[in-house]
């Protein structure tokens, strides 16, 4: 059972990182700012930045590598204290909505950002049209 398990799970993980780079020339991809893909023939690898207790670390896109954050611009280079906050994902208002960050355990797992076009939607926790989302991530109810 547990041999299937592991083989399930580099299945799904060779699955994802090809999925990443189909269509993309080779090189270095930010897939959010606690990680990201090397391309290579339409294959790629995912790489993920360290998790507190280790270094905290997020991706970097000048240096193309995981940094420290004060390195590196906002979104990406901003931490949240989530030691109080509830386990969820926050919209990030600092830049309109278009990007949340995930608490979980009292742990800042760094921002993810949403499709052009779309913010993210706190109560359903996705990224949603902005006609969908109240206030102030979106336009919802306010006859916009």
């Amino acid at each position: 059972m547990q041999t299937c398990l592991l083989l399930l799970s580099a299945l799904a993980a060779y699955l994802v990182s090809a999925d990443e780079c189909v269509g993309k020339n080779n090189g270095v991809f930010e897939i959010g700012c606690r990680a990201y893909v090397v391309c290579h023939n339409q294959h790629g690898t995912i790489h993920h930045c360290a998790d507190p207790p280790a270094l905290n670390t997020v991706y970097n896109s000048r240096t193309k590598s995981c940094d420290q954050p004060h390195n590196v611009p906002a979104p990406c280079g901003s931490w949240r204290d989530c030691s109080t906050l509830p386990d969820k994902r926050y919209a990030d208002v600092t830049t309109n909505c278009t990007s949340y960050y995930t608490c979980q355990g009292g742990t800042y797992f760094g921002h993810n950002f949403c499709n052009p076009g779309v913010v993210f939607d706190e109560n359903m926790q996705i990224c949603n049209w902005p006609g969908n989302v109240a206030p102030p991530c979106g336009t919802a109810g306010t006859g916009r």
